[in-house]
């Protein structure tokens, strides 16, 4: 099979939005080969998707107006990350179908970032991953060894980048190449106020733009036009959760922490030094929300969180996140779904009627997953006594075959219920964001909790939702 082959060029243009044109050769008609572009804006993904002429041609515009990360799919792969800017022309063309792809960018300057990009993983992926595995040894406040190194991280990153221009020529986007550099050194402690204070007060700053201020940490004055870059916005939102959490004294519950956000929102505005940056950091927790909180408190928290923001597109991110969460709220009719088991026998909602039904959704790469199941016997004993009102269900999400669904059962699944999987296999029943989840849903076919307790945790002495739905029915009756 040959080889992926594309080439790219990008050339200056006068008009709105980036255009991406091209042309496939000798692709074998017979196959499926969905190809498609993905925008990275600092809140959404959005999905472009190439539609190709009988000739293999293609032309497709996307309304970029500000400096963006690009991904080019093939077959549900990324194949190729790059940043692009309105005005830009992209012009793709490879032969043949494969899910990898080298890339050859034809203007001189890009193909040199290409360059620089590769010669960047290389050399500091494996200093990151040991960088990363002292970090995760070492308990803050961390000692001067090991904040030397980041620093001497930061320092040959920045070095790299300047000796590799200065042999081959301008970086057009220099400066993320720099900004990645220094957020990348931070990224091993960017969970500890700890060492970001220690790190502060050193100034480390290395390789940054002239436009930071001395003196002031670089990640607080840094203006939002920043949050294209990965490794700033992963280290942006972790730093803010933690700072605010800190400034924001010990809560008396979950809820009242998030209730303190809002309260704080002026703290977190001082922080960011940037209203849009810190309004992204607000709006950019809004999905996992659904983790910490009970789904109708969530709900109450982002309507309020919605409220309070002013920029149209954090607005708009909130509100999807509130439209993902309404249909599971508890009390509200659970959604029907179409699974099927082992066998191929089809389940829907409805073949549960009359008993609580506790699904527990998982995937293969998913270790907790695993860690869970093993405490579903204990689970099933405790409960034994509602064998007759309580059913569970293990719902595998992947696109992978039934015969790796089959063997990922036998090896991490479990047999203390039925085994399902979505007759869609891209189908993303109940709005799963993340592994493991676990819904309970009421003998009404109602959602009793969205996001319920894990196994390990119902296993815990206390009253739980399992006790409350369970016992406290059995009270009434």
């Amino acid at each position: 099979m040959a080889l992926l082959m594309a080439a790219v060029s990008l050339l200056s243009c006068t008009e709105e939005g980036v255009t991406i044109k091209g042309m496939v050769e000798d692709m074998e008609k017979e196959k499926d080969t969905p190809i498609c572009f993905l925008t990275r804006n600092p809140l959404t993904t959005d999905t472009c998707h190439v539609t190709l002429t009988a000739e293999g041609t293609f032309e497709q515009r996307l309304p970029i107006k500000e400096r963006r990360e690009l991904y080019l799919m093939v077959n549900k792969k990324i194949v190729a990350r790059f940043l692009v800017e309105r005005g830009d022309i992209v012009d793709l063309s490879w032969k043949g179908y494969s899910p990898s792809t080298t890339i050859r960018f034809a203007d001189p300057a890009r193909e040199r970032e290409r360059m620089l990009s590769e010669l960047l993983t290389e050399r500091f992926n494996p200093k990151w991953n040991a960088l990363s595995e002292k970090v995760s040894r070492a308990t803050p406040p961390y000692d001067a060894t090991l904040l030397d190194d980041i620093e001497k991280y930061a320092n040959e990153y920045r070095q790299t980048i300047e000796e590799f221009e200065q042999e081959h020529g301008v970086l057009p986007h220099k400066e993320a190449f720099l900004v990645d550099g220094y957020f990348n050194a931070l990224g091993p402690v960017q969970y500890s106020l700890e060492a970001i204070e220690q790190l502060k007060q050193r100034g480390l700053r290395s390789g940054l733009p002239e436009d930071t201020v001395t003196g002031k940490a670089a990640y607080e004055v840094l203006p939002a036009r920043y949050l294209a870059h990965r490794a700033y916005r992963s280290f942006l939102w972790n730093w803010t959760n933690l700072y605010v959490r800190n400034l924001t004294g010990p809560a008396d519950s979950v809820t009242s922490l998030y209730e303190r956000f809002i309260e704080r929102m002026d703290t977190t505005f001082r922080i960011m030094q940037d209203r849009e940056t810190a309004e992204w950091a607000l709006a950019y927790r809004a999905p996992f929300t659904e983790f910490d909180l009970a789904q109708n408190e969530a709900l109450s928290y982002l309507n309020h969180l919605k409220n309070e923001l002013t920029f149209s597109w954090a607005k708009e991110y909130v509100q999807q996140t509130i439209d993902k969460l309404t249909p599971y709220q508890a009390g509200k009719q659970a959604p029907d779904f179409l699974l099927v088991d082992e066998s191929g026998k089809e389940y829907t909602l409805a073949e549960f009627r009359g008993k609580y039904l506790y699904m527990g959704f998982w995937s293969r790469g998913c270790s907790v997953c695993r860690r869970e199941f093993k405490h579903i016997p204990a689970l099933r004993e405790k409960y034994r006594a509602f064998d007759d009102r309580l059913a569970y269900a293990f719902v595998y999400l992947g696109e992978e075959e039934d015969e790796v669904w089959l063997k990922s059962i036998e090896k991490h699944g479990s047999r203390q219920g039925i085994n399902l999987r979505a007759a869609k296999r891209d189908d993303n029943v109940y709005n799963i964001t993340g592994f493991p989840t676990y819904i309970l849903i009421g003998p009404d076919g109602k959602m009793v909790e969205h996001h319920t307790a894990r196994p390990s945790e119902l296993l815990q002495t206390g009253k739980n939702v399992l006790d409350k739905a369970l016992k406290g029915k059995q009270k009434q009756d």
